[in-house]
């Protein structure tokens, strides 16, 4: 309650909002259940003075950048919280607790928008096999595509006001020009989306490409900032470790054992990378870097 009364004073800017991981069950079970948060992030410009820049719906939690004041942000999220929580009881779903939560981060410069961006675009191959661009449920497959010609489409204002209200579950004015995928009866990103910020960002694919799969440090950063756990596959650690040896002008061969455990907890401290990670990049026993990456835990903080 306190963190939200803050948010509330917030001057207008842009936010990454993240709702809170559920560990007790999911928010978006099947197929309806995600056209419905993607259908009810549409709507929050409609409703408030927010713009949508980017998104990412994942099984049990969701990812916005928005502009717009502090509370306004405050009022998306309970907006979207009403209507995911309305959608799991119909669908006979748990419902969400009462103190399901949400997270505001300030996005102050472009380097920090650019680190929220990657972040944000990599959550769903973080944990499935699929590139950011082919997540349905994701606004990255609209940038730097012409995926979207091949998508079968409906005007809004080509659907009867009561169909509309049905598909989306409100009374709200729908811009006409809207675009909705029938067959799915979601609206497409391209209609609601400013995508000015994200191309400002990337102006080229190329850019996008290069963060996207070598920003580690953003990565993890922009974790730490969410409260969401540091995921690496052991190819990323592997290539962590050999990126920040050559960073320090260092080679695998050049350092000792007690060199490589050093090197070990700090790789761990700064990433996340587990001891079988580390084992297989420095070429060091697992029992050996678990020891180390223990006996760091237990020295005293300064």
């Amino acid at each position: 309650m306190k963190r939200r009364k803050e948010y509330r004073t917030w001057k207008k800017g842009y936010y990454h909002l993240c709702t809170d991981g559920w560990k007790d069950g999911l928010l978006f079970h099947d197929e309806g259940e995600y056209v419905n948060a993607v259908n009810s992030i549409s709507l929050l410009d409609l409703k408030y003075p927010v713009k949508v820049h980017y998104y990412e719906v994942m099984r049990g939690h969701l990812h916005l950048i928005l502009s717009g004041r502090g509370t306004h942000c405050v009022d998306s999220f309970d907006y979207l919280k009403i209507r995911i929580g309305r959608r799991l009881r119909a669908d006979g779903r748990p419902p969400l607790p009462p103190d399901y939560d949400f997270r505001l981060i300030p996005i102050e410069n472009e380097e920090q928008m650019r680190d929220n961006l990657v972040y944000i675009a990599m959550n769903a191959p973080k944990v499935m096999e699929i590139l950011p661009t082919g997540y349905l449920w994701g606004s990255a497959m609209m940038f730097y595509s012409d995926l979207s010609r091949l998508f079968e489409t409906v005007r809004a204002g080509d659907l009867s006001g009561r169909k509309l209200e049905r598909m989306l579950g409100t009374h709200l004015e729908i811009p006409p020009e809207r675009l909705i995928q029938p067959a799915l009866g979601m609206v497409l990103p391209q209609s609601f989306v400013d995508t000015d910020v994200f191309y400002r960002m990337f102006p080229t694919a190329r850019k996008f490409l290069i963060k996207l799969v070598k920003d580690y440090e953003a990565y993890t950063r922009i974790a730490a900032q969410v409260g969401e756990e540091v995921v690496f596959s052991l190819e990323e650690a592997m290539d962590i470790v050999r990126l920040a040896l050559n960073r320090a002008n260092l080679s695998l061969e050049s350092l000792n054992h007690e060199m490589r455990c050093n090197f070990a907890v700090q790789m761990h401290q700064q990433y996340q990378l587990n001891a079988h990670q580390l084992a297989c990049a420095l070429k060091v026993p697992e029992r050996v870097i678990a020891q180390a990456l223990y006996a760091a835990r237990q020295r005293p903080k300064r």
